[in-house]
């Protein structure tokens, strides 16, 4: 790496040309040269070009973590983004680095980026001034260039001055009316209906009313807000697609969750629930903690929340499962609190789960932190695992748990951190190779540290001042190489040990920053719904092991078909509208209905015509009639119905007909799910196989007639195969009756090619029997929901 003397003009003459939120405050003067970084490849050349780069203020986009990791291990001298906000993950990062940040900047002046928003130019002069929240103020050094030209108002940079006043209302007070912290603690009980969320309830291992769920999850909308409402201001993100994968994952956990947890349950019972949650008493660097059991009592109602806005099924569809859910979840609560009130914004946000005997072990490996070499041995190592837990979980806070504060007899009191690095259940673990599944620091404060901490339901701490690092007194530091581990054999690391790791960490950071960069948009999206999903249950799971039970009979590990046929509509922009929303507003916990309904309810003739119109790709009203044998009327009543509720798109004019869209595709599969039961799926799925040899017949025999027109050959293998096909539809309408539409479509096209009409056998669009053929096919393999393979071609 080179280095050279930075060139630095008279802080005191730079002139101010932004106002943002500060992360944590300091009186250091922050001043450094600009770089703006837009894409991971700009992260890479920067952090590898060989400069010397702690004099740099880095401009970014998005308020998330990830995109900019690299950036922070390279020790960059501070932060700036467009968007986001100081309880975001890039906000509790740059903390824990001491990286100083200032986000959602509006800039007054400075060039345009490629989208047309205002930032300095790269290699300007900068100023942070973060001596106070919430305001931090960004100047430049006089003289820095200006794009006068009119700004483009279609932008996509930083929130005006009027859309942050917006947000800031909403973050105000929740629904414009119950305030963040205890006083909103305070408001939200008073609303409750029962004792629900009183783990001394002697009745506490019962199933849960509706009444008694809806009261839960209008506390965890409170909750859910208090704790998240900020961080959905963060914006994109350069490299992970998180908006995008939260939808997906949120709404696979809403088909997924209520299943997994009722199958680890009547595996280990209520009591064995209970039991699970307890370990993390008596247990370091586990994922067995209030985070995990958090997203498990709200991810299902929030996907709920997502499948009601895109409108894939009514309000009542399968909601007997949340009261169940919701009962396994209190369980566990009661395993790992004991006793006392359900969640940590009830318990004044402290959280000190481990058992008091676990102090002793922390004090007596207390390593002092006295001086400014051992405080920076600790800050960095801390602040890079801290990074690449992030990492391995795809920028979500599953790779990190904190518990606390434990009270110690001279005062102060400790706070304890584990961080997940290397989880081999996800195939990106090769690039943590050697590091271990977890560590754990236990930091200890003084009484006089004046530090106020809080712990939230998340297993986050945030602190008053923000900026907690330079009141940590001592530091304790344990790695757990697997998941399951025993305690007895943690191993207590040294300063020397953990610069060590620290430095291994750096560099796994960048191998998994470069294989994540080098992934598409779409393996992006679908890897982190799995760490979203898969990832809150993955402890429990593994507790009960019940792993690859859940794998080869539940789709754990996996994304549920309906979440899946929707991604396309998730990644059009949809997320991340509704995300920001759904988090703001607290409108994702729909209340549980009296009454449920374990199929979806559906519209006369919706199925056939959401169905014919996937089997043939794009479809008129007439073709579909052709195909169910409904009357128009009432087809063209389904595609207008349909199309007002997304699941189809219609083109008229010189071509005309609809499509499914990908909300349309998953509407189909719950339709499919309803319409298409075991026993007529079982007999569907032998008329299919009976129908591979006589599809390969079909297409050799279409090859022979394009070769060499022989008709009387061509007729002799074609009424072999008709009636061949013709036993495979009778056995396929006994399952299913509207199978039996296709014989008549089959003889009609038969009829016409042995009358003379050549164009009757293979001539597309044009009720052919190779039209009739492969409609057939589709239909087959869309009922039975498999896709085409080797020995269908």
């Amino acid at each position: 790496m080179t280095t050279r003397e930075p060139v630095v003009a008279d802080s005191s003459t730079f002139e101010t040309v932004g106002k943002g939120l500060t992360v944590y405050e300091s009186d250091d003067l922050v001043v450094g040269r600009a770089k703006w970084l837009e894409t991971p490849e700009d992260v890479i050349s920067f952090v590898e070009s060989g400069e010397d780069v702690s004099d740099v203020i880095v401009i970014a986009r998005g308020g998330t973590t990830t995109f900019l990791a690299m950036a922070l291990n390279a020790g960059v001298r501070g932060v700036i983004t467009l968007q986001g906000a100081p309880e975001s993950h890039l906000g509790i990062l740059s903390r824990e680095y001491g990286i100083p940040c200032v986000m959602s900047v509006a800039f007054e002046r400075g060039v345009r980026t490629s989208r047309g928003e205002t930032i300095p130019a790269d290699g300007v002069q900068m100023k942070l001034d973060i001596s106070s929240r919430p305001d931090g103020i960004v100047s430049v050094e006089p003289g820095a260039p200006v794009d006068d030209s009119p700004e483009n108002t279609d932008s996509s940079g930083g929130m005006t001055p009027e859309q942050m006043a917006q947000i800031q209302a909403l973050l105000a007070k929740f629904q414009g009316e119950v305030p963040p912290g205890l006083e909103g603690d305070a408001m939200m009980r008073q609303r409750l209906r029962s004792n629900v969320l009183d783990l001394d309830d002697p009745e506490y291992n019962r199933e849960l009313s509706i009444d008694e769920t809806n009261d839960v999850l209008r506390y965890l909308a409170w909750n859910e807000w208090d704790a998240l409402a900020a961080r959905a201001t963060e914006g994109e993100s350069g490299l992970i697609p998180r908006q995008e994968y939260e939808a997906m994952g949120i709404m696979d956990s809403w088909f997924h969750h209520p299943l997994w947890l009722k199958a680890i349950q009547d595996r280990v019972g209520p009591e064995g629930m209970t039991g699970i949650a307890a370990r993390a008493k008596n247990e370091i660097g586990t994922k067995i903690n209030l985070l995990h059991i958090w997203a498990c009592a709200s991810a299902s109602s929030f996907g709920r929340g997502i499948a009601l806005e895109l409108k894939l099924h009514d309000f009542d569809y399968r909601t007997s499962v949340l009261p169940e859910a919701m009962s396994t979840v209190r369980r566990m609560y009661k395993g790992i609190w004991g006793s006392g009130p359900m969640f940590s914004s009830m318990r004044d946000y402290r959280a000190p789960i481990l058992d008091s005997s676990w102090l002793e072990r922390f004090t007596a490996d207390r390593i002092a932190i006295t001086g400014d070499a051992e405080r920076s041995t600790f800050q960095r190592f801390n602040g890079a695992l801290e990074l690449l837990g992030f990492l391995v979980h795809f920028d979500n806070r599953l790779g990190l748990g904190d518990s606390g504060p434990y009270p110690t007899k001279d005062g102060g009191f400790v706070l304890v951190r584990d961080l997940f690095v290397n989880e081999p259940a996800y195939e990106w673990s090769s690039t943590t190779e050697g590091l271990p599944h977890a560590v754990t620091i236990a930091m200890f404060f003084d009484a006089d540290s004046g530090l106020k901490v809080r712990v939230q339901d998340l297993s986050t701490m945030f602190s008053d001042p923000a900026n907690y690092l330079p009141h940590v007194k001592g530091v304790a530091v344990y790695a757990r190489d697997r998941w399951d581990t025993p305690m007895s054999e943690l191993k207590t690391l040294s300063l020397s040990d953990i610069d060590d790791m620290r430095a291994r960490g750096e560099a796994s950071s960048e191998a998994l920053y470069k294989h994540i960069a080098s992934m598409s948009q779409e393996e992006k999206v679908m890897a982190g719904a799995v760490v979203y999903a898969s990832g809150f249950v993955l402890p429990f799971a593994r507790a009960a092991g019940m792993v690859d039970e859940l794998v080869a009979e539940h789709g754990f590990m996996s994304v549920h078909p309906v979440p899946t046929a929707s991604y396309e509509t998730i990644v059009s922009g949809v997320a991340g509208e509704m995300i920001p929303r759904l988090f703001l507003t607290g409108t994702w916990a729909n209340e549980v209905p009296p009454s449920s309904g374990d199929i979806v309810v559906s519209a006369d003739g919706e199925f056939e015509v959401l169905h014919a119109t996937r089997v043939r790709g794009f479809a008129t009203a007439e073709q579909i009639a052709t195909s169910t044998g409904l009357q128009i009327p009432l087809i063209e009543q389904r595609l207008t119905d349909a199309a007002e509720s997304g699941f189809v798109k219609q083109r008229s004019g010189r071509i005309s007909g609809a499509r499914l869209t990908p909300a349309g595709r998953a509407r189909l599969l719950l339709l499919t799910e309803k319409e298409v039961g075991e026993a007529e799926r079982a007999g569907l799925a032998g008329a299919y196989d009976a129908f591979l040899a006589p599809n390969r017949e079909f297409k050799a025999l279409t090859t022979q007639w394009q070769s060499d027109k022989d008709l009387d050959r061509v007729l002799a293998g074609l009424d072999r195969i008709h009636g061949e096909v013709e036993r495979i539809l009778g056995d396929a309408s006994a399952s299913s009756a509207r199978f039996g539409n296709y014989q008549r479509r089959f003889d009609d096209a038969l009829a016409r090619f042995r009358g003379g009409d050549e164009s009757a056998l293979a001539r597309p669009m044009s009720e052919s029997y190779h039209d009739v053929w492969m409609e057939l096919h589709e239909d087959l393999l869309a009922t039975l929901g498999r896709q085409r393979g080797d020995h269908d071609e």
